[in-house]
This record gives structure tokens, C-alpha cells and sequence, in this order.
């Protein structure tokens, strides 16, 4: 008999999870990206639940169909998966995989990349420029929490199973964190526009020179106070409008704005305007 109908041990489930979250990316390759990863990490379940060689190749056969999402948010669906393959619900299992690796990719995109690291990276950069041995501890922390992270979502997809679909799919509250994420993200970002391009001021002068009874005096037109007068931080503000403005109206690609900028602040620097 192929099967061997026995419940999955607690250090078949932990190796499983283990090599998920370590490897999942091992032999990333364009066919069928994470795919032999996630095989991979499959290795210790099968081998409980099929005690026959030919059964448990037919099966990891399976989990080498394509396969691509967000590496945190894949803990979630393997943990899910593996409660499936110990019911014996292998296609159910597929099927979960292929329904979630999408929207799950989506929100675990938004978290890391728009939500978390950001913040911390300005925020490291900022001391980095004081000198702050603080600097690569706030631009690893992030990752090294969402990294660790992927345990405990195993372990909720473990336990969730099959309705982790519906935690997904059927309730709004995770398209709610997504939305969240990304205004939260941008907030803050935009927030340290200012501070992080607070060198962007007018340093150009022009003067008037005027003769009179004591002599010649040299008028001086500040035109930067003029600015923060009319509106603080004007500049970093309008120079951020004019990225925005090149990448969405002008469908300008991001390389190609960010050389926009270059060859702009090259020739304002050699002029000495700014």
C-alpha cells in the first residue's frame, strides 16, 4: 500500500516549513521559478505519507508544476498545502496553490516593498548621513522581521487548511490591508521628501548694485526665502510633481526620469543655481 494513512509528525512539519522558508527560492529559473523549491520543502511530508518510491515521485512530480508568489506570503499556502497533503486531498492542494499564489503575491508585494522597507530605508539612509552606526541595523531589521514572520503564517495556513481560501477571497479585510499598506507607504514616504532633499535650495543671488553717498552697495534678491515664504519646501514638492507627471501622463520609464534628473541637476550644479 502506498499510502501509510499516519498523521504527520511534528518534525516532519518542522523540516517542511524549515526548508520553505530557507530554500523556497533554490533553482529560481524562468520556466517554472519557485517550483523546485517548493518541492523541495515538500520532501519530508511525502516521505511520511507514501512509504512507496514510484508514489512518492508521482507526488513531488506534482509540486514541480509552476509555481510564483511573494516568499513570505508562500508560507501561508504551504502550510495549507501541507494540512491537504495529509488529509490526502492532493488536487484540492494544487488547486489551493494556483487560486492564492496570486493575490497573496499581491499583498505580500505591497507590505514589504511599499509598506515596511521604505520607512526604514529612509530612515537609515538619514543616519547613515550623520554617521549613525544605528544605519544598517534600520535597513536590515525590516527584513529580518518579515523573515521570521513566515513561521507563524506557516503555522496559521497549517491550521486554517482549505479556508484559507476563504480568509483570502471571501473577506474584504485583506484587500482593506492592501489599500492601508499603500496609502500608509506613500504617506510616509512623502513625508521625508522634504528632509531627504532638504539641500535642494536656490543658491543663486542676483545682485543690484547701487552708488551712493557711502560707496557702492550690492543689493541681494534672496530668492529661496521668497519661496519658502510662498510655500515650504516648494521645490522638493515640485520636483517630486514633475517625476510623478514624467512617469503617469508622459509614460516615461523610471530609468530614463531618473536621468531626466541627472542631466537636470548637473547643469543647475554647474551653473551654481542650486
Amino acid at each position: 500500500m502506498a499510502r501509510t494513512n499516519k498523521k504527520l509528525s511534528k518534525s516532519a512539519i518542522s523540516k517542511a516549513c524549515t526548508r520553505h522558508n530557507f530554500f523556497l527560492q533554490i533553482c529560481w529559473n524562468y520556466e517554472r521559478m519557485q517550483a523546485a523549491g517548493y518541492a523541495y520543502a515538500m520532501v519530508p511530508v511525502i516521505k511520511e505519507l507514501y512509504d512507496d518510491n514510484d508514489e512518492r515521485c508521482r507526488n513531488l512530480e506534482r509540486h514541480m508544476q509552476f509555481y510564483n508568489t511573494h516568499p513570505g506570503a508562500s508560507a501561508v499556502i504551504f502550510g495549507a498545502d501541507v494540512a491537504l497533503e495529509e488529509g490526502y486531498e492532493p488536487e484540492m492542494g494544487d488547486n489551493l496553490k494556483v487560486a492564492l499564489m496570486g493575490p497573496l503575491a499581491g499583498i505580500g508585494d505591497t507590505v514589504q516593498a511599499v509598506l515596511v522597507t521604505p520607512p526604514f530605508n529612509i530612515l537609515a539612509a538619514s543616519l547613515a548621513v550623520e554617521g549613525s552606526w544605528l544605519a544598517p541595523v534600520m535597513a536590515t531589521l525590516p527584513i529580518l522581521v518579515l523573515f521570521f514572520l513566515r513561521w507563524p503564517l506557516f503555522t496559521f495556513g497549517y491550521k486554517r487548511s482549505v479556508n484559507v481560501i476563504e480568509d483570502v477571497s471571501g473577506s474584504s479585510g485583506f484587500d482593506k490591508l492592501q489599500v492601508a499598506a499603500s496609502i500608509l507607504g506613500m504617506t510616509v514616504v512623502g513625508g521625508f521628501v522634504p528632509s531627504m532633499l532638504q539641500s535642494l535650495v536656490i543658491k543663486w543671488r542676483p545682485g543690484v548694485t547701487l552708488e551712493g553717498d557711502s560707496g557702492v552697495i550690492e543689493g541681494v534678491s534672496d530668492i529661496q526665502k521668497t519661496l519658502d515664504a510662498i510655500l515650504p519646501h516648494m521645490l522638493p514638492i515640485l520636483l517630486v510633481a514633475f517625476c510623478y507627471w514624467l512617469i503617469k501622463v508622459k509614460k516615461v520609464t523610471p530609468l530614463k526620469t531618473l536621468l531626466t534628473l541627472f542631466v537636470l541637476m548637473f547643469i543647475v550644479g554647474a551653473l551654481g543655481v542650486i
